[in-house]
């Protein structure tokens, strides 16, 4: 049980700083990387490590579908891995490995998806 409560909490403490993130964004603030940063830092990874590392070992490494579907959120928004192809197919890999694990249909994924492709088609 307190490992749950613990797991609960660790995905809101990232949530919140994934809405942070977006709320800099919005506001057209440029200086969105350390935000990003952070957020990587709760997963205890950063986004040099996302770009060297294979998806599977990403997956592997994280293992909770909860924190790598706010993980492929953080890769849409950070602007070092949302204009590399590689990266945003990565994000796509870990986003079909989170739809095949959680059986619950969700269309905010399937938003996520096609923004997926979206950013890909203009790579």
């Amino acid at each position: 049980m307190l490992r749950k409560d613990y797991l609960l909490a660790q995905i809101e403490e990232l949530a919140k700083k994934f809405s942070r993130l977006i709320e800099k964004k919005e506001a057209g603030n440029p200086d969105t990387l350390p935000v990003a940063d952070e957020c990587y830092g709760m997963l205890g990874i950063s986004a040099r490590w996302i770009e060297e590392t294979e998806t599977e070992d990403i997956i592997s490494h994280i293992a909770i579908w909860e924190l790598l579907e706010l993980l492929v959120k953080i890769m849409l928004e950070d602007s070092r891995l949302n204009t590399d192809r590689r990266n945003m197919r990565k994000a796509q890999e870990i986003l079909f490995y989170v739809q095949e694990n959680d059986r619950t249909y969700s269309l905010e994924r399937v938003a996520l998806e096609e923004r997926i492709e979206q950013l890909l088609q203009n790579l």
